[in-house]
């Protein structure tokens, strides 16, 4: 059983400035790029790799051995598209059961677990703000703050 944090890939320490050749060998170096898409994603999931893919390859967050992960990204959050169009009221996350009682619907339940695997998947890529919180880039951008700034 595995304790504490999950380990960092080593591309990730490098892009935080906090790789160590002494304490960090392990993984095997994996070349970046945009690995080829499956042909059995479906065409919304493959808008979005190749939205997505050249996007975190830029950055150095995507290998050409990542593509089944990218995959399972691509195709969570199509579906996810999919479902959200089917709920476009409050009513539609609502079933009534045998009973007469209103209760969440399964499309509500699936919206939710399809959230929460974008989500996760999300994070692999450095794709949430608390993930990228600790990567740094060659090139930092300067933040917009409109007219915060002038306080």
């Amino acid at each position: 059983m595995a304790r504490g944090r999950k380990a960092a890939p080593a591309q990730s320490k490098v892009l935080a400035g906090n790789f160590r050749s002494d304490r960090d060998s392990h993984g095997a170096p994996a070349p970046i790029g945009v690995p080829a898409c499956p042909t059995w994603l479906p065409a919304a999931a493959k808008k979005h790799w190749r939205t997505l893919g050249p996007q975190l390859a830029e950055c150095g967050l995507l290998s050409l051995i990542d593509g089944d992960v990218l995959a399972l990204h691509c195709d969570s959050v199509a579906k996810y598209a999919e479902v959200t169009r089917q709920l476009q009221s409050i009513e539609d996350a609502m079933a009534p059961t045998p009973q007469g009682f209103m209760v969440q619907s399964v499309m509500f339940t699936v919206r939710n677990k399809l959230h929460d695997q974008i989500v996760k998947t999300s994070r692999e890529f450095g794709g949430t703000p608390s993930a990228r919180s600790g990567i740094r880039t060659g090139a930092q951008t300067q933040l917009d703050l409109g007219d915060w700034g002038d306080l």
